[in-house]
């Protein structure tokens, strides 16, 4: 029961992160984009052996803040799908999979070219902080599967690329799980992993 309130205190918290971040936002005249991507998911790590690639989604919003000509801090604020199909006896990509949904934070340092032109690449990096909303594998969740124990927080390290240009960013990504999803068995846990490509577009200041 405790965890449970935890969870919910912690969503109520980013909700009013949400509703008050536009605000002070606005006022200070910072860079805002929403930010979209379809991901390829998989569990890695020791016990992932009878895990492959599933099709999932991520959709959010990151601020810009300059603290530089080249170099910016880049907090993004995401809802992202992640979690694994189960392959079948013959090692085929199976109908079921794991479903997991989090509420993200990567907080990443972003490096760009210098100012001019209308294309700007980029690479960013750093730490990424989540919370899992849902874990379902099918119609069953996962806190109903006896030997899947599922830990409610992430970390995780996040590395990518963008071009940017004409108010939008198209990117590649890859994300890497740092605490287990699952540690039921010593030395044979599992880890997420996550491959996406992404496209952004800045919505203030216009």
């Amino acid at each position: 029961m405790t965890s449970k309130f935890g969870r919910v205190r912690a969503v109520l918290l980013v909700g009013v992160v949400l509703a008050t971040a536009p605000l002070s936002v606005a006022s200070a005249q910072l860079p805002v984009d929403i930010i979209g991507g379809i991901q390829r998911t998989n569990f890695i790590g020791g016990g992932s052996g009878d895990f492959t690639w599933r099709t999932a989604y991520m959709v959010g919003v990151m601020g810009d803040f300059a603290l530089g000509e080249t170099f910016s801090f880049r907090p993004e604020l995401h809802f992202s799908s992640k979690g694994s199909a189960v392959k079948t006896e013959l090692g085929e990509v199976g109908q079921t999979a794991y479903r997991l949904s989090y509420l993200q934070v990567p907080l990443l340092g972003q490096l760009r070219t210098a100012p001019g032109g209308s294309i700007r690449p980029h690479m960013f990096g750093g730490l990424s902080v989540g919370v899992l909303l849902r874990c379902r594998l099918a119609e069953q969740f996962c806190g109903d599967i006896a030997d899947f124990s599922q830990n409610r927080f992430e970390f995780g390290l996040v590395m990518g690329s963008e071009v940017e240009g004409w108010g939008g960013a198209l990117g590649v990504r890859y994300e890497v799980g740092l605490r287990p999803v699952d540690a039921t068995v010593q030395g044979n846990a599992i880890y997420n992993g996550a491959f996406s490509v992404t496209f952004r577009y800045r919505v203030w200041p216009h």
